[in-house]
């Protein structure tokens, strides 16, 4: 008896070696060709963030103008000669537009301590209420805000009641138009007195934008070329200057100057 016993426990120790076997290579072939199989979804790849370059150097300056202010934006402390307004109602103080000087540029950074985008106007403005003639004119780039501008003879201290000249452009993958415009804004209150329809200015580049007031006219250049002249009947007096975007964070200003003859 044991010696026919002793075989039939081998017998049966084989069969199940063979099966244990049989078992691993099924499980271990479906896993083999899933393993090369082409992923289903694939990713393309995305392109590096652009590197800023180097500002464009701005025109010399008449050797008659005379210099009512300069930034550069190297200190942080100079942030305290700026006023950074709402050009809009906002009801929380969530709402209100953010701007820093970090990096050697003036950044507009979101709303609040929410650091909400919003496509709430807003401006940085510097400068003396007695200023009447000048050139304001500045370096920016836009990383992905879209609107970029000037404001010139800005007196009030209410900015909801202010008055000032406004000039904004858009870039030119926006579907809105009219991509430029300029306007009077008298109290509060908006007049158009000059709209173009196109061209707006390229993204992700160094532009250099000056808007001048003398007398009751105003010309505007985008990297020394002319794109704007208004006229206006009834000439707002004198005021401060400064740049101008929406609270959607994704620009930076440089290079900022305010000359007069």
């Amino acid at each position: 008896m044991k010696g026919y016993i002793r075989p039939a426990i081998a017998s049966g120790a084989v069969v199940l070696l063979v099966a244990a076997l049989v078992a691993v290579a099924l499980w271990q072939a479906p896993r083999g060709v899933a393993q090369e199989q082409e992923p289903m979804l694939e990713y393309p790849p995305f392109p590096p963030t652009p590197t800023i370059g180097p500002n464009p150097t701005a025109a010399a300056m008449p050797q008659t103008a005379a210099i009512l202010a300069t930034d550069a934006f190297e200190d942080p402390a100079t942030a305290s000669a700026w006023t950074f307004v709402p050009l809009e109602p906002i009801r929380l103080a969530e709402q209100r537009p953010i701007w820093a000087i970090a990096g050697g540029r003036l950044e507009q950074r979101f709303t609040a301590s929410a650091g909400n985008p919003s496509t709430l106007e807003t401006a940085a403005v510097t400068g003396a209420p007695g200023w009447t003639d000048y050139t304001v004119q500045v370096s920016f780039y836009d990383l992905y805000n879209g609107t970029a501008g000037l404001v010139a003879r800005y007196s009030g201290d209410d900015p909801l009641t202010a008055s000032y000249y406004r000039y904004r452009i858009l870039k030119n993958t926006y579907p809105a138009t009219p991509r430029q415009v300029l306007e009077r804004v008298y109290q509060g209150v908006a007049t158009t007195l000059v709209e173009i329809r196109e061209p707006g200015f390229d993204e992700r580049m160094w532009h250099v934008l000056a808007l001048n007031v003398t007398g009751d006219t105003i010309t505007v250049t985008l990297d020394g070329t002319v794109v704007v002249e208004g006229f206006d009947p009834e000439p707002l007096p004198a005021g401060r200057a400064g740049v101008y975007t929406r609270a959607m964070g994704g620009i930076l200003f440089d290079d900022f100057s305010v000359t007069s003859r």
